[in-house]
């Protein structure tokens, strides 16, 4: 989220956004670090005079399918990006939720953002082998590679994942793309209260039929294109398996077995999962923000009836149960989901607020000691003079 800039800065080239960062280290004056802007709620306001948006900064640089590389500028529009690799056959296995059209490559990246297949194909700081940036010294760094093994010393590729743009200004990056599975299937299951679809979850992630979306979605979180299995707006537990068709279609089949209320065959499961993936369900009213809570699964559904006191929250459980997507109402302070998602041995983010909602409540569960002090000295070593995204994730970072 972005405090009212007075100057929006559009770089094209590294040249240009190292001299932007230069200028503003002589002025002191801070920089709003984004993209296209689509994920601005997420985090906390950074009070900035200027804005540099890396949406002009786009385009594929090199792209090499046998090898299964591509290296891209973080403005290139993530709709595009995946059309080039369908072009061929290949997709980012993170699978990345988009939440907008305008969506880019650098924010999935910065706010380390990964969809439904995360659990089985890893997150996005697991396909991010290299890249190039800017940090708030004015300094051009590259990390990692273009090799899918390097041990060349740091990994610093995993540290500009969910940094926030707080560390430094992306203006490359290298990412390892897989083959697009050849077809799926998935199976749903009517009608099961959370705890046993959390449990129906967790025990399909632990056979040989290899899952590669687990959801469920509870009374009155319906998806249109699924809406007659579920009967009436009832709970709707899903289970995906991608692969070859012969495969896919005996696992599915398996996995079936005890009273599945229907499969989706690969087109309508594409659908269903792409509603999943961009949060379809959740309706996010003036007064409300939207809560990512990250748990065990087996402490999900003790935490999502907590939620659901709250005026009836609407919620997802993804990842098998790890990952809880929850409406709530703007009227319980952040301090409280905060404690809630410690309880439970997790923590919570505010992902997207209403327009009505205050704009500098904490969004990110409160560090330990030693974990801030940890942020802070890696602040401290890439941004000492705090330009870059000051506050965005916590008010001394």
């Amino acid at each position: 989220m972005t405090a009212t800039a007075d100057t929006l800065l559009q770089p094209t080239s590294l040249d240009e956004v190292q001299a932007h960062v230069h200028a503003a280290l002589e002025s002191g004056e801070a920089l709003a670090v984004q993209g296209a802007g689509s994920k601005r709620d997420y985090g906390r306001a950074v009070q900035a005079a200027r804005t540099l948006s890396l949406a002009a900064l786009r385009g594929v640089v090199d792209y090499q399918p046998h090898e299964l590389i591509l290296v891209a500028r973080p403005g290139t529009p993530l709709a595009e990006l995946e059309a080039t690799l369908a072009e061929a056959g290949q997709a980012l296995a993170f699978e990345p939720p988009h939440w907008s059209p305008e969506a880019t490559l650098g924010g999935v990246i910065a706010c380390n953002l990964s969809g439904p297949r995360r659990f089985k194909a890893g997150a996005v700081r697991d396909h991010l082998l290299g890249f190039q940036c800017v940090t708030g010294t004015g300094e051009v760094v590259r990390g990692g590679g273009r090799v899918v093994k390097n041990v060349t010393g740091y990994d610093l590729p995993k540290l500009m994942c969910g940094s926030f743009g707080t560390l430094a200004v992306l203006t490359e990056v290298v990412l390892k793309v897989l083959p697009r599975a050849e077809t799926e299937r998935t199976v749903l299951f009517a009608g099961l209260g959370d705890d046993d679809a959390v449990a129906k979850l967790v025990a399909a992630s632990r056979t040989q039929h290899e899952p590669s979306g687990l959801a469920h979605l509870p009374a009155g979180a319906g998806i249109p294109a699924v809406a007659a299995a579920a009967g009436n707006g009832g709970a709707l537990t899903a289970l995906r398996v991608e692969g070859p068709e012969p495969s896919v279609r005996a696992r599915s089949e398996r996995l079936a077995e005890g009273g599945a209320a229907g499969i989706l065959e690969a087109e309508e499961s594409r659908v269903f999962w792409a509603a999943v993936r961009e949060l379809e369900p959740l309706a996010l009213g003036a007064k409300e923000r939207l809560w990512r809570f990250s748990v065990a699964p087996t402490a999900g559904p003790a935490l999502g009836r907590k939620l659901a006191e709250l005026h009836g929250t609407q919620r997802i459980y993804d990842w098998g149960g790890a990952l809880l997507w929850a409406v709530v109402p703007a009227r319980h302070k952040p301090a409280a989901l905060h404690k809630l998602a410690r309880e439970a041995g997790g923590q919570a983010q505010i992902v997207r607020l209403g327009p009505e909602c205050p704009r500098d409540e904490p969004a990110f569960t409160e560090l330990t000691p030693a974990l801030l002090q940890l942020n802070a000295n890696l602040k401290r070593a890439f941004d000492p003079q705090r330009i870059l995204n000051p506050g965005r994730m916590y008010p001394d970072l």
